[in-house]
């Protein structure tokens, strides 16, 4: 059975349990997401977090680290459109233990590298492991949740992500400082691997299918969805002559460069542009991530408030976003002409806020031009914004290193302006078609 099969199953599983008020079990299952993706996040910045003794420990150089980074996030791009697939084929239950599992072990495989060789295969591999994560979140808020909730649902997704960043970097120095940049990574593994068996037990492919839901919640979340029921998998030529699947790609790449700079550079970059203490680099990168953990949320809730008192979905989602990456673009060649560190961090915290903004909505428009291929515009979206993520790690020390960081700055600035241009050719008010002749409406 396929992801699309269970896009209608009949609620007479149901049948048999409480009626009366609606169960929330969907905010249960949200919640479990977030708790995923602060892991997952979690598991990404150890590694940057980890930088200077990695490079200390193994003899590498900046460029040569930047170089092991960009291989995450190139096994991360080659195995997005897989992974839509799968997840279309498997169900989201399965997609995400699967995930879940693979990337911990990955992640245990980085602490017991002992060379550039071994390092970057586990970062290559641990990247191809967090593919499915995304779309596979992003299709269980697709189905758990109707379109007046997704918003704030999407927002739980990114949240979790970007907690994930501002705790870790606060907890892994310490960590790092006890139990050295390995005993991190096996931390880390060991959490993950928890959490897969939780995942595993909870997570159910549709609301009927779950134990604890009932009667009342099932009508709620399917009388307002707008997932129309289909055959197959998704179709993929059709999709790729349609402005908005290119659009909203742009959209994102442009908000993933901004935003995973931040991820991977910006402990080194307050340690080595703005002469920031090791001792004070995860309070500081901990504002900027508590910012954007903040943003993810408010764009969620502002998006859902727009769309309840009328907006169209392409004010509520695209306009939103586009805000986001114009902050975001302005906050970062702002942050160069501060004399203080702390103003500094501020302006830049901002700016990642604002492309937070951006990532939330990116993520609720692929839901709602995609509707029962959430999986696969997702992916497809994603994959795109790995792209840049790819780019990225290593653009930035040669950058650095050639010219000074001021260029690496105004270089995510003007990316961020890409990325605008993208959410305004993104017609979210239209889904994308599903067979020539026809259009979702």
């Amino acid at each position: 059975m396929t992801l699309n099969d269970e896009t209608h199953i009949p609620t007479t599983a149901s049948t048999s349990r409480p009626t009366g008020r609606p169960t929330r079990i969907r905010w249960y299952v949200g919640a479990l997401v977030f708790v995923i993706c602060f892991v997952a996040y979690l598991d990404r910045i150890v590694f940057s977090v980890s930088a200077t003794s990695i490079m200390e420990d193994l003899h590498l150089t900046p460029v040569q680290f930047g170089l092991i980074t960009t291989l995450f996030n190139v096994g991360y791009f080659v195995f997005q459109i897989p992974a839509g697939i799968f997840i279309e084929r498997a169900g989201t239950r399965r997609a995400m233990t699967v995930a879940l599992l693979l990337w911990s072990v990955f992640t245990g495989m980085t602490g017991i590298a002992n060379g550039l060789l071994m390092l970057a295969l586990s970062r290559l591999a641990f990247g191809a492991g967090e593919a499915p994560l995304f779309p596979t979140a992003n299709s269980i808020f697709a189905r758990w949740f109707p379109p007046r909730e997704r918003g704030k649902a999407t927002s739980l997704m990114n949240s979790g992500a970007f907690l994930g960043t501002a705790i870790g970097a606060v907890l892994l120095v310490p960590i790092i400082g006890h139990l050295s940049w390995r005993g991190a990574f096996f931390t880390c593994a060991v959490v993950g691997g928890v959490l897969t068996v939780a995942s595993h037990v909870f997570l159910r492919d549709h609301p009927a299918q779950h134990a604890k839901t009932n009667d009342a919640e099932v009508r709620l979340i399917e009388d307002g969805t707008d997932l129309p029921a289909t055959s197959g998998g998704a179709p993929w030529r059709l999709f790729l002559r349609q402005r908005s699947f290119w659009a909203l790609a742009v959209g994102f790449f442009g908000t993933l460069w901004t935003i995973q700079f931040f991820v991977y550079w910006l402990p080194y970059y307050l340690q080595h542009a703005l002469a920031v203490p090791f001792s004070a680099v995860g309070r500081y990168t901990s504002i900027a991530f508590a910012c954007i953990t903040v943003s993810v949320l408010v764009a969620g809730l502002v998006s859902d408030r727009l769309l309840r008192i009328g907006r169209s979905r392409f004010q509520a989602r695209n306009l939103v976003a586009v805000a986001g990456l114009a902050v975001a673009a302005v906050c970062l060649v702002v942050s160069l002409t501060s004399g203080s560190v702390l103003v500094s961090v501020i302006w830049l915290s901002v700016a990642l806020g604002g492309a937070g903004f951006a990532q939330t909505l990116a993520w609720t428009i692929a839901t709602d031009i995609g509707r029962a291929h959430t999986a696969a515009v997702g992916s497809w979206m994603n994959a795109w914004g790995f792209v840049a993520a790819a780019i990225v790690p290593t653009l930035a020390p040669v950058l650095a290193r050639d010219l000074g960081w001021t260029p690496v700055i105004l270089v995510n600035a003007a990316v961020a302006v890409v990325g605008i241009g993208g959410f305004l050719l993104t017609r979210t008010n239209h889904p994308l078609r599903i067979t020539s002749s026809t259009q979702l409406s």
